[in-house]
């Protein structure tokens, strides 16, 4: 039985020889001596068990069992490499699957400007999204379930990880019909008796907790109404007069009939959204996403008091 442990060093000498008709050559084309490709070609022959090649003074021609051999291994060589090259693109991190847990929207500028450069950039990586709460997501980031999250403020879980991207103003959203509608701003605590509709899921419990901070400053309790349904059907049952609602910048750009989006002055007038991971994950196209994060994210604005904040949504520039 040959020893079909081949070195493919040896074969590809051996498969280049035979393509130009020559030993010579095929170390012209390698950069090694004649000598030593004739030497790993009869190593290669007597691993095999065959002559691949007849020799004579005028050179080297293939045999009719070598061109046979030569042609299958040839066939065998090229799927070995190409797997092999799959195995150090996905150590990389350039295949592989990235799951990502969501509390904000997919239709702002940042995130769809980032995901859109990242799927260029590395299109072998599937992703894979999961809306959920941030308390949700934390839960999976640490059991696995998720390599990475996207929500709201800056979590501080044990064992993981955040940095904060981006900065989103906050609007409220009022069926077309209310007579905030065609304001250029309101006080949240103009709004603060009205009945406010709130998903379950994704950013749901933040903008809750948001709307009872910002509100009891000026002694008010909101009235909130809990939905279990995805933000479409919320701003369905404000066109329809159930209630308001809060949404960022991602949404506001987007075409709602019947819902009007007006921004919030004199308070906490923006969501600050951030990557979340855990430190325990090895996913190699986790890094290439957080890497890409961090050179995408809004520069930092500074204010006149010496503080920084990021700038809403304006991209530094970077390649694809």
């Amino acid at each position: 039985m040959p020893d079909i442990a081949l070195d493919l060093r040896y074969l590809r000498y051996a498969i280049l020889a035979a393509e130009y008709g020559s030993f010579r050559r095929a170390a012209e084309i390698l950069c090694v001596s004649q000598s030593t490709v004739s030497r790993r070609i009869q190593i290669l022959e007597r691993r095999v068990g065959m002559a691949l090649f007849d020799r004579n003074r005028s050179g080297a021609r293939i045999t009719t069992a070598g061109e046979h051999f030569l042609g299958k291994a040839a066939i065998g060589a090229k799927h070995l490499h190409q797997a092999a090259d799959i195995v150090r693109q996905a150590k990389r991190g350039c295949t592989g699957v990235l799951r990502i847990g969501l509390t904000a929207c997919l239709g702002g500028s940042f995130l769809s400007e980032l995901f859109a450069s990242y799927h260029r950039r590395y299109p072998a990586i599937e992703v894979i999204f999961e809306e959920g709460t941030a308390q949700l997501n934390e839960g999976a980031l640490l059991g696995g379930r998720l390599d990475l999250a996207l929500m709201p403020a800056e979590p501080r879980s044990p064992g993981c990880r955040a940095e904060q991207l981006w900065d989103e103003a906050i609007y409220v959203a009022v069926p077309a019909s209310h007579e905030i509608a065609s304001s250029d701003g309101v006080r949240l605590d103009s709004v603060g008796n009205e009945t406010f509709l709130v998903m379950t899921d994704a950013a749901g419990p933040e903008i809750s907790n948001y709307l009872v901070r910002e509100l009891s400053v000026y002694g008010l309790r909101p009235s909130i109404s809990m939905q279990h349904i995805g933000f479409a059907n919320l701003l369905n049952m404000v066109e329809q007069g159930f209630g308001i609602t809060l949404a960022t910048k991602s949404v506001v750009g987007n075409a709602y009939t019947g819902v009007c989006f007006v921004p919030i002055i004199g308070t906490q007038e923006k969501f600050s959204f951030s990557v979340v991971w855990s430190e325990t994950n090895q996913n190699p196209a986790l890094q290439l996403f957080v890497d890409m994060c961090l050179e995408r994210r809004p520069k930092a604005r500074k204010h006149a008091n010496g503080t920084e904040t990021q700038g809403e949504t304006r991209m530094v520039p970077a390649s694809s």
